[in-house]
């Protein structure tokens, strides 16, 4: 089922995504229920290597779930970072200890809901931590049988 919030979001989303991801998914062949379930790996391997516990190993698990040329963008902020440049800042932080702090119950994701298209999973996403905050909104992009683009859409 989907929310009136997501179903509005997905609207503007669809119009942003880029044609050439769309139809890699396509020609991927990936199924609705396949991109659902990378969706939902996804989420449980982002929230296993950036909570307290993480390892080296959680950390290269998640990015193997990308592709070569993976682009995460988040456009309320502006960034856009490649895959290299995450997983780079990602080990660090890990070696740093970011994490430690980060209790799973409270700041993994959980997913809400999901809405797929072509090539592509919208996501609404929540973590404990954020309460009645704005919901969080992101789309998974794919190809290869891989996530090779995720856009956040939210800014807090």
């Amino acid at each position: 089922m989907t929310t009136p919030l997501l179903s509005a979001c997905l609207l503007i989303v669809s119009a942003l995504l880029p044609v050439g991801i769309v139809q890699a998914g396509q020609q991927d062949g990936l199924s609705v229920q396949r991109m659902t379930e990378l969706v939902h790996e996804v989420t449980l391997a982002q929230n296993k290597a950036t909570t307290r516990g993480a390892t080296l190993e959680d950390v290269e698990r998640l990015y193997a779930m990308y592709t070569a040329d993976f682009i995460y963008e988040h456009p309320g902020m502006d960034d856009v970072y490649t895959r290299e440049l995450l997983f780079r800042n990602h080990t660090r932080a890990l070696e740093r200890g970011v994490y430690d702090d980060y209790d799973p119950a409270e700041y993994g994701y959980r997913i809400v809901e999901t809405m797929a298209g072509d090539g592509a999973v919208a996501v609404h996403r929540s973590q404990a931590r954020l309460g009645d905050a704005p919901p969080r909104m992101a789309v998974f992009e794919f190809r290869d049988g891989k996530v090779a683009r995720i856009r956040e859409y939210w800014n807090y």
